[in-house]
């Protein structure tokens, strides 16, 4: 049972964290000087938990390749965690753990329809006798090797409902607008962005970003929203909804409606959605050999303004250098904000020719898949972004959210399948949602490899350290909050996780005593065949239940089953340490970061966020603006005309940042960030001229 508060345990270990390290006590003083408006707040959905692989009787070898996993919310925590030590007063941790949604809330249904929800229900309810049975729980059109089912998975899917409310009520409600933040990111499971209206895919059941834009609506009266995806893989689930949203009538439909017209094509329906992805083209759903030609087309659309329909879709490029890269982002990723700045632009001139009020909401899909520290198998097409894109891409989307939806950014997990990609990915998310410059060395290999230690369900502390070995003192701290987030880790992951391997242990050493060979069961599945059929080719990283896989841990046909070679975990000792080499250099450098921030004046951290309002000739001229034009410079970066402001009383522009924000970017190291131009989103140039700012003020919860 979960404690009274079930944050309780985390904010002991938050303050002991405190008491350890002297340096953060300024920081933690200085939150009472921190407006609630300027945190970031963080969800957590303990209840996703429960969704887990239920086929209890395939081998571990099997198992090992189920990678949508209830641990990636324990690596997530450590991502969460490493922000918080660096920024403790700049966020706010919240948790959905007593609120449970129905999937037949208005806003589930308006995405999905009706039949789906009762179907996905029916299934989880019949899913322990089925299972009982040892048979597969899924339909024989699933891919068995991708999604899987049990009871407690509705339990789960009305927990990540819920938290995705209760981000969204953290960013529109609140005693007053200086007690409301605008930035939320909830840390949730499963993933979404695949499941279309009515089908299920790639580890989607249903489709979290545009269930929670619907609440907006609902709720908060969002009329127009922007979904920001930098998942590995394309979100064609979101952009199949986004057709929907248009008036398109959906391919599952195949019910005689007479709504729509011989083309199938009805009335666009509020609130409207833009879709705008980045992601790699050769893996799942356009995987190289087994792509069809409507995935391969549906990945690579770009349609603006054209039928209710804004849909922009940018491929990702193999890179040499981060220098490379950093090009790469500036002159073509970064497109997709351009492209998201024109639809909020239009929609506003057409919501104020039609004399309505326009309200915008900007959603970050964050799948961090695509991670340099994700598995190999996963980016076997050689595509992937160093960690540094996460910081980057994050503070674009809040410029884009300051111009457009008055600051309001609501980001949802989406993929991001090894302990490496998650922890780091998240960490290097959260200080972008803050706004702040990410450090190159919080993102090495060292520092990755400490956090994620923690990971482990039998994990303990170093019994030695060195004084001066700052990275591996500070990781055990980031891993001892991470583990403190959700008290649910304890009983389903670490204590199970731990009973489990000391029993495989002890069957081990009796059948070493008994010289005898331990023969597998025949595993029973359907009745008619032992792999799911299917009318489609299955993609080489949408793995299929495969007997003789399951059976013998080895791989049968389906040999290209990708992450088979992936450990979920290290498998080295926690006392082998043989490979590590104590860095000094990385070592000062670090503890030079945390020493600068953890001393200098918190409140400086958010004069980059600050809010002006636009007088009313600004406002005039802004009405005026048509949709941008972009026009490349001599350094292949565009700029476009100055944003249209929100219609209403209260207008907001983005102030253009200073050059100095904190001491910590302002001294010698400097030369060790990477030189790229982050003072705007490339084509999209913003307003300075204003003629004050708001000054708010709060209390946080430390």
């Amino acid at each position: 049972m979960h404690d009274v508060d079930p944050l309780h345990k985390f904010e002991k270990q938050f303050q002991s964290f405190v008491e350890n390290n002297p340096n953060v006590i300024s920081a933690t003083q200085s939150s009472s000087h921190i407006p609630e408006s300027a945190k970031a707040v963080v969800v957590l959905s303990p209840l996703s938990l429960r969704h887990q692989f239920p086929r209890f009787w395939v081998s571990k070898a099997y198992k090992k390749t189920i990678v949508e996993r209830p641990e990636r919310l324990l690596a997530c925590s450590m991502g969460i965690a490493a922000a918080i030590t660096m920024y403790p007063a700049l966020f706010s941790l919240k948790t959905s753990h007593s609120k449970k949604t129905s999937l037949r809330a208005s806003h589930v249904l308006k995405v999905h329809g009706r039949d789906w929800p009762r179907e996905l229900l029916q299934l989880c309810k019949d899913s322990d006798e089925v299972l009982a049975a040892k048979k597969l729980e899924v339909p024989e059109s699933w891919n068995a090797g991708d999604i899987y089912l049990s009871r407690e998975t509705i339990e789960a899917l009305e927990g990540s409902i819920s938290a995705l409310e209760l981000g969204l009520d953290s960013i529109f409600r609140g005693p007053s607008p200086e007690q409301t933040s605008n930035r939320a990111f909830v840390a949730l499971r499963p993933p979404g962005h695949h499941s279309h209206t009515a089908t299920p895919s790639g580890f989607c059941l249903l489709n979290n970003a545009h269930i929670a834009i619907e609440y907006a609506s609902e709720t908060y009266d969002v009329t127009h929203a922007v979904v920001l995806d930098f998942d590995l893989h394309h979100g064609d689930g979101t952009q199949d909804i986004c057709w929907k949203r248009a008036g398109f009538k959906p391919d599952e439909d195949q019910t005689e409606d007479s709504e729509y017209d011989e083309f199938g094509k009805k009335f666009a329906e509020y609130p409207k959605v833009g879709y705008f992805s980045m992601h790699d083209i050769n893996s799942f759903p356009t995987e190289l050999g087994y792509a069809t030609k409507d995935n391969i087309r549906n990945a690579s659309t770009c349609v603006m303004d054209a039928h209710d329909v804004n849909i922009w879709n940018v491929h990702l490029q193999k890179y040499e250098t981060e220098e490379e890269f950093v090009k790469l982002y500036q002159t073509k990723y970064r497109t997709i904000f351009a492209k998201a700045d024109e639809f909020f632009r239009t929609a506003k001139l057409a919501m104020k020719a039609e004399g309505k009020k326009f309200k915008g909401l900007t959603v970050i899909s964050a799948g961090f898949d695509a991670s340099e520290y994700e598995q190999a198998s996963m980016q076997r097409h050689g595509v992937n972004v160093p960690t540094f894109f996460y910081n980057m891409f994050t503070k674009d989307a809040l410029k884009l959210a300051q111009m457009h939806s008055h600051g309001k950014v609501l980001s949802i997990m989406e993929g991001g399948y090894s302990d490496g990609a998650i922890a780091s990915g998240v960490f290097s998310h959260l200080i972008g949602l803050q706004n702040q410059n990410w450090i190159k060395e919080w993102g090495s290999a060292q520092v990755v490899k400490e956090i994620v230690r923690g990971c482990k369900a039998n994990w303990k502390p170093y019994k030695t350290k060195r004084a001066r070995d700052v990275i591996r003192i500070w990781a055990e701290e980031v891993i001892k909050l991470g583990r403190a987030m959700i008290p649910d880790f304890e009983e389903l992951l670490f204590e199970h996780e731990v009973a489990e391997t000391a029993a495989e242990q002890t069957a081990a050493r009796r059948v070493t005593r008994s010289k005898k060979t331990t023969v597998n069961p025949v595993v029973p599945v359907r009745d008619s065949s032992a792999i799911p059929r299917t009318t489609t080719p299955t993609p080489v990283n949408s793995r299929r239940f495969d007997q003789k896989a399951a059976v013998s841990g080895e791989q049968g046909p389906a040999s290209t089953v990708p992450f088979v070679e992936q450990e979920l975990h290290s498998e080295e000792d926690e006392e082998d340490d043989e490979d590590y080499v104590y860095d000094e250099e990385l070592n000062q450098t670090f503890n030079r970061t945390v020493e600068d921030i953890t001393i200098d004046d918190i409140s400086r951290h958010l004069e980059t966020l600050d809010l002006t309002h636009a007088n009313e000739e600004e406002q005039k001229r802004a009405d005026e603006q048509q949709r941008p034009r972009i026009r490349p410079d001599s350094n292949a970066q565009g700029r476009t005309a100055p944003p249209s402001s929100s219609s209403g009383s209260n207008n907001y522009h983005y102030k253009i940042p200073s050059g100095s924000t904190t001491r910590h970017l302002r001294n010698s190291r400097n030369s060790r960030l990477l030189n790229f131009d982050d003072s705007d989103i490339s084509m999209i140039s913003h307003i300075s001229t204003a003629r004050g700012h708001t000054t708010r003020s709060g209390q946080t919860k430390w």
